[in-house]
Order: C-alpha cells, then structure tokens, then sequence
C-alpha cells in the first residue's frame, strides 16, 4: 500500500501525512489511555479490516506516535502504546471530540469504551455556580476507568484503584443515556441495563456535568 502524501510544506499539512489517513487518529484515540494488544484495537475498531489496522500501525510507528512494548506479567504479549510525541495529539482529539458532538449521529452508529471516556474530556462543562468534587468508577465489560472532576479539571484514567464515591457498571449505550437523556441510575438499575453503588446522588450529579458546546 502507498502512503499518500500532500507534498506540502504546512506544519497541518506535515501532521497529515502522518496522522490523515484513515482510522490512524482513531488508532490513536484508542491509546490515549494506555497500551493496548492487537486484538485489543481491533475490538475498539470493529469496522477496521486487519490489513488497514496493521498498515496503520506500521505507518503510525514510522511517524513516531506509536511504539510497540511488551506487557506482563504474567503472560508476556505483543503491545502498542503511544510515545510522548503521540500523546501530544490528546488535545487535538478532544477538540475534533467536542466539534464533532454537535453533527448527529446514525442511530446504529457505536461508541467503544475509550471513545467515551474521552468524550467525558472533551465535553465536561460543569455549571459556573457548581463547585462538584467527585469520584466515580465506571466499569464497562472488563474494563475499568476512574473519573475525577473538580470545578475546574477532569481526570480519567483506566484501571485506577483509588477511592472513589461511587461504582457504575453499565454498557457505553447506556452511560451515553445517563448523559443525554432523561435516564437515571434509579431507572437503569430498575431495567436491569446497570449496576450502581457508593453514593449515588454523587453519581447522578457525576452524569449532569458534560453537555454539548452550543458554538
């Protein structure tokens, strides 16, 4: 396969070439929170074949955004992790994340878990008048991530062991629901669609604070 090039001098222009072809920022997306197997990238980009995926990866490293490490143990595996050079594009995918909250999606369309986490990021906008200091662990299938917001900032990080006020254990389709509809955990735990502990009413206000930027 043939990388394509623009043949242009612009820094943006540069960035392309490295990081415009297909899934490669989505690829990226998928690392912000940490090494991930082949397989691992696959189950987060279902619709990316695994030729396109490898090509992308092996593009990815020559650029210097991705580097392959070893994870274990126990079990010692193949891995792909960002480098400091591609986590520097962080801030540039929660901007595309909170441009792009604002252009409908298919109703079919899915989300993987770290795509969510990152839209946590990207559209935490707590009320001027609020002062929230929260908590919360979301579990989702076997992943786990901790969510910290503070009037000012929001941590996520996956498979945290800190304390925290609460535990939500949902599906990514019903966690987008708790933020942008009417659902509550009281009426996901009574459709059996989640779980919830610790403090809940820290929980339901955790799910108030992001939005969709009106500009």
């Amino acid at each position: 396969m043939t990388h394509r090039s623009y043949d242009d001098a612009c820094g943006a222009a540069l960035a392309m070439d490295a990081i415009g072809e297909r899934w490669a920022l989505l690829v990226v997306r998928e690392l912000i929170f940490g090494p991930k197997r082949f397989g691992d990238l696959r189950t987060g980009l279902p619709k990316a074949s695994q030729n396109v995926l490898s090509q992308r990866l092996k593009e990815l490293e020559e650029s210097g955004v991705v580097q392959r490490v070893e994870l274990g143990p126990p079990a010692s595996a193949h891995a792909y992790q960002l480098t400091e050079r591609g986590h520097q594009l962080e801030p540039v995918l929660l901007a595309l994340s909170r441009w792009g909250a604002r252009i409908p999606a298919s109703p079919d369309t899915g989300m993987s878990t770290d795509a969510f986490m990152l839209l946590l990021k990207a559209l935490y906008f707590p009320p001027a008048d609020a002062t929230p200091t929260i908590a919360i662990r979301l579990l989702v299938g076997t992943d786990s991530f901790d969510a910290r917001v503070r009037p000012g900032s929001i941590d996520v990080r996956r498979s945290a062991t800190g304390d925290v006020d609460a535990t939500v254990r949902a599906p990514v389709p019903v966690l987008l629901g708790l933020i942008f509809s009417d659902a509550t955990l009281a009426s996901g735990a009574t459709a059996g669609v989640l779980e919830a502990g610790g403090d809940l009413a820290a929980a339901q206000q955790f799910f108030t604070l992001f939005r969709v930027p009106e500009t």
